[in-house]
């Protein structure tokens, strides 16, 4: 049985944020948008929700912030820092 893969860690601040892949010795840095989004994936929020904070937190476009959110979850999916049923690794 192989060892359960650790979560990232991230911390943030209203600039941004910074995610640490622990297991594979990555770290990246977000932008204020990405930042809250990866808060709010981690906070277990659904996307209706997301969507609706984010066009309350920026003043964008409800079009805006669902691409922004789409964009977003397919380069955590890429990166693997994102579960299938779309919430980050933070279990």
């Amino acid at each position: 049985m192989s060892p359960r893969p650790e979560r990232p860690r991230s911390v943030h601040s209203t600039y941004g944020g910074v995610v640490l892949d622990i297991d594979r010795g990555r770290i990246f840095s977000l932008n204020a948008s990405g930042s809250a989004i990866f808060q709010f994936l981690e906070q277990g929020l659904r996307e209706d929700q997301i969507v609706e904070e984010l066009v309350r937190k920026f003043d964008i476009p409800v079009e805006t912030a669902r691409t922004d959110l789409i964009d977003f979850r397919k380069s955590l999916e890429n990166l693997s820092l994102l579960l299938v049923d779309g919430s980050c690794l933070t279990e």
